[in-house]
């Protein structure tokens, strides 16, 4: 056995021994709530921390300095524009080829109008380019939705848990909902579905390829209809343009060592999580439940940690 088995393993035990005699309701912070489909179990939780992203001046002056936003305008082209004195696409808006799309760009920023601003960004650069990044801003930290999931498995099969932190005056409010049993699985879905509104914005790690296409999974398989479909920000892919030539990986824990010199105690591994989740399944024992629910919550916080970091910094 590896020296990572064995003491994930002896965590194991350790919380059992722990939490013998304590049930969920011991815990702090934690409630049992009621919806559509009956109940789950909630922890809602703060964190003191102060998002930073940039200002909309600030968004609305990088959007207008790229003159490549606009189609048939490169590299090349842009350089010999703005040799021609159009430094901007407000400059633009007078060119004989490129006045039409100019106006309309510009009107969808003097709008603010992010999902049309989005489109139009996605539809010149990558989801990892920069200019994604700048345009949450303009959505606003009340919109955004920082979120992580916790699963049996890969693909088909139940939830454990699903985090999601959203701004506060003070800092973050974090909310988890559990399944104690996976009957909950529909009540802890409609909880999740609550938070979103028509200008929320994920904000994940991984969750445009994992998390988001996993609970559409899980909705489809229960027949609950409801478009969860909204702007999303992949944190993974603008952290590995960032850093990937500074850091050994960007993985989640290692963004937390090196940006923030953190080193998580007694945390379960992922691939870990399904076994930890059973033996409580199993037991009762609610020991193996919460280094899963501590480690959500890291998860969670830390994306705002990393969306705030990139939001600071330049490519």
């Amino acid at each position: 056995m590896s020296n990572d088995m064995e003491n994930t393993k002896t965590l194991k035990e350790k919380l059992m021994e722990t939490y013998q005699d304590r049930s969920l309701e011991d815990l702090k912070n934690g409630e049992e709530i009621e919806t559509t489909y009956g109940l789950c179990y909630r922890f809602t939780t703060q964190e003191k921390l102060k998002l930073k992203t940039l200002t909309k001046t600030n968004v609305k002056q990088c959007l207008v300095d790229d003159l490549k936003l606009l189609k048939g305008i490169g590299e090349c082209k842009e350089r010999k524009l703005k040799s021609e004195g159009y430094q901007s696409l407000d400059d633009l808006k007078k060119h004989p080829v490129y006045s039409k799309s100019a106006c309309q760009f510009l009107e969808n920023v003097e709008t603010e109008d992010v999902p049309s601003l989005s489109e139009w960004i996605s539809s010149r650069y990558s989801s990892s380019h920069r200019l994604n990044l700048v345009l949450s801003s303009m959505a606003g930290t009340e919109n955004m939705l920082f979120m992580d999931i916790e699963t049996l498995g890969l693909k088909e099969v139940p939830l454990i848990l699903i985090g999601v932190a959203e701004a506060s005056k003070n800092g973050l409010i974090i909310n988890q909902y559990l399944l104690r049993d996976l009957k909950e699985e529909k009540a802890v879905l409609e909880s999740f579905l609550s938070h979103k509104s028509e200008d929320t914005v994920y904000v994940s790690f991984n969750g445009r390829s994992f998390d988001v296409p996993f609970i559409k999974s899980r909705m489809r398989y229960f027949g609950m209809k409801n478009n969860i479909s909204c702007l999303h920000l992949d944190l993974l892919h603008f952290s590995r343009r960032q850093w990937k030539d500074q850091l050994p990986n960007c993985k989640l824990q290692t963004l937390e060592k090196h940006l923030f010199g953190l080193e998580r105690c007694d945390d379960v591994p992922s691939s870990q999580v399904p076994e930890f989740y059973l033996t409580y399944h199993k037991t009762g024992n609610i020991g193996p439940l919460i280094p899963i629910i501590q480690h959500n919550r890291e998860d969670v916080v830390t994306l705002a940690k990393i969306l705030s970091l990139l939001h600071q910094t330049r490519d």
